[in-house]
């Protein structure tokens, strides 16, 4: 029993760096007090950013946000999920879930919702959160402020795919 267990150890330790690849040996860079470096400038706390900006100005009120204290709200909840893919993938650290988007805007006062039709949106009335993807198998996916951002529909060029929309709304 021993033997099997012994061997059953051995052959685990030398094939699980094959399934996880280098990330287990690339560890993730963290700041003093624990948040992902990489997630702190990411797109989708920027994005939040932009939005909330956005929003107030158009109110002519002045409002600061920054991203970094977004995500490091973002952070702050569980990241079970983030923490598992980036044992197979360190760039994970950088991805924000729609999800996490939704929970950081209700704490603000806002709401997402979901829309279909990229040109149904107004540039005078709407703000949204647009996720564009590359190319299929790329793993190139970016959050963006509509209608900060201009570029939406060519960020990664011809290969370009909006992926998913939400407009902003108040609660």
């Amino acid at each position: 029993m021993k033997k099997k267990m012994a061997w059953f150890f051995s052959l685990s330790f030398a094939i699980l760096p094959l399934l996880l690849g280098c990330s287990i040996f690339d560890s993730v860079a963290r700041d003093n007090n624990g948040y992902y470096i990489k997630h702190l400038k990411s797109c989708g706390p920027e994005a939040i950013e932009k939005a909330l900006i956005e929003y107030y100005k158009r109110k002519g009120i002045a409002y600061c946000v920054r991203a970094d204290q977004i995500s490091r709200q973002i952070q702050d909840k569980e990241q079970f999920l983030k923490k598992l893919l980036i044992l197979f993938d360190n760039k994970t650290v950088r991805v924000t879930w729609s999800w996490e988007i939704k929970k950081i805007l209700k704490k603000y006062g806002f709401k997402l919702i979901n829309v279909n039709n990229f040109e149904k949106l107004d540039p005078k009335k709407d703000i949204a959160f647009v996720l564009v993807r590359g190319k299929f198998f790329s793993r190139e996916w970016h959050w963006m402020c509509y209608p900060v951002e201009k570029n939406i529909r060519t960020f990664y060029g011809p290969d370009t795919k909006i992926n998913a929309i939400y407009l902003l709304k108040i609660i």
